[in-house]
């Protein structure tokens, strides 16, 4: 007599499968993160020890670029129409 589907064999597996594979794709991504963030670290500090011992790398700073006024384009525009509804209950 049978004890169960035939299918459930294959079922059982592929949800194994796919246990361990989420499991994997997890650890993956942990790495990578951690290595990003060394490797930000990394560089991090052998800008600062550059800065710190060698000046022939460090470079002038360039001038600062302009800052608009963004308040006052926003807020007072320039050369726009002002679009007034018409008003239906006169």
């Amino acid at each position: 007599m049978q004890q169960g589907h035939p299918r459930h064999k294959q079922l059982k597996r592929a949800r194994h499968e796919m246990a361990i594979h989420r499991r994997y794709m997890f650890a993956k991504k942990i790495n990578e993160g951690m290595r990003s963030f060394v490797n930000g670290v990394r560089k991090v500090m052998h800008s600062v020890a550059d800065g710190m011992f060698n000046n022939s790398k460090t470079k002038p700073f360039e001038k600062a670029a302009e800052v608009k006024d963004i308040y006052s384009e926003m807020h007072k525009p320039k050369g726009l129409m002002q679009i007034v509804p018409p008003k239906f209950n006169q």
